[in-house]
């Protein structure tokens, strides 16, 4: 079979994130950025009462559901393409935008989908690093990157895994110097972060932003994301797409969630105003590395990386660890709520310090 099989798609190992029995573990999920409880009862009326009217047998149609995205996002119904999650509107921006042999840069470490699509495409990779002693975003070596050969440019903004911030003024700077190749930028934590490019979309038509409802609205399984980009782009993009990719019981989801955001503003604050700096105190008091965060996550590097992650495994706490381009021997961790962060707190005192 591999002989029929395209040769960029042969040389793929496929993506697979350690998902294998996550949902039996009795413990809480610390390891994925998910939202780590649901996001209330507005949710669960809203799938009861779509399976109750006893339609699954319609294809589905999107109806209001781009103009609710737009409003939400602060931009007009025909700047918005839905999509399976946006890991499907990466992969669309990936088929549509870069081809075989075509350069790509992509800022490493970052989400794997992003390598994923490129290697899929046949793309030829260019993976300027992250600082290692910051987590900053490689600019310099971005900008000096950009030629007539890069077609795609990836800033994951804020960037998994290190947590960390490309200011929009520095996205401007990429986008003035990208004129012949499109800059995707990956907000799938702009409602931690506050800080997103969509100001810039009228003066940049290759920009291209995509976000998700899988972290803080948390519809993970639900499989719902969208491309936020100039009407030309979403024309394109939408040839790719196909019509019925996106179910009906998830647009029941995203209605309900867009039409009662107290239940996100919450749980936002929480995180960031009590979780993040509760751990962020805790690692400084106890002189435990980590990167600056400005998203439900945060990467640190603690003296032994395996002890640590087995020893909160053991005790109820299932944390992501990381390598690569660098960052060898950290650990990423979700934040949760405030009685959640001061548990896990409680456990790492006991089990991972040094007495």
């Amino acid at each position: 079979m591999n002989n029929l099989v395209r040769k960029s798609v042969a040389r793929l190992a496929p993506y697979c994130p350690p998902l294998s029995g996550r949902r039996a573990y009795r413990g809480f999920l610390l390891d994925f950025n998910e939202r780590t409880e649901p996001y209330g009862q507005v949710v669960d009326a809203a799938l009861v009462k779509f399976v109750a009217e006893n339609r699954l047998q319609c294809y589905p149609e999107y109806g209001d559901v781009n103009q609710l995205v737009a409003q939400y996002a602060g931009v007009k119904a025909e700047n918005i393409l839905l999509s399976n999650g946006s890991d499907q509107a990466i992969d669309l921006i990936f088929r549509a935008f870069a081809g075989e042999g075509d350069k790509v840069i992509i800022p490493s470490p970052s989400f794997a989908m992003f390598y994923q699509c490129a290697g899929v495409s046949g793309n030829e990779v260019l993976t300027p690093q992250y600082d290692r002693a910051s987590g900053a975003f490689p600019l310099p070596a971005v900008l000096d990157a950009i030629d007539d050969g890069v077609k795609l440019i990836v800033v994951c903004n804020p960037n998994n895994p290190t947590a960390t911030l490309l200011p929009v003024a520095d996205i401007r700077r990429i986008l003035d110097v990208a004129k012949k190749a499109v800059v995707l930028v990956d907000e799938a934590y702009v409602e931690y972060s506050g800080e997103s490019a969509t100001s810039l979309l009228s003066s940049y038509p290759n920009l291209i932003i995509t976000r998700t409802f899988s972290k803080a609205f948390g519809l993970a399984a639900l499989r719902v994301g969208y491309v936020v980009a100039a009407p030309a782009v979403i024309d394109e993009l939408i040839k790719i797409r196909g019509p019925y990719d996106v179910n009906m019981v998830a647009l029941a989801a995203v209605r309900a969630v867009l039409g009662n955001l107290e239940p996100l503003r919450a749980y936002v604050r929480e995180v960031m105003a009590v979780s993040k700096p509760l751990v962020e105190k805790f690692f400084t008091d106890n002189k435990i590395f980590f990167y600056p965060s400005v998203a439900d996550f945060i990467l640190f590097r603690p003296v032994n990386p395996e002890k640590v992650f087995l020893a909160l495994k053991e005790n109820g706490f299932l944390l992501r660890p990381r390598r690569g381009y660098g960052f060898d021997g950290t650990l990423r961790l979700s934040f949760g709520t405030a009685a959640q962060t001061r548990q896990f707190i409680e456990v790492y005192k006991k089990v991972c310090l040094d007495n």
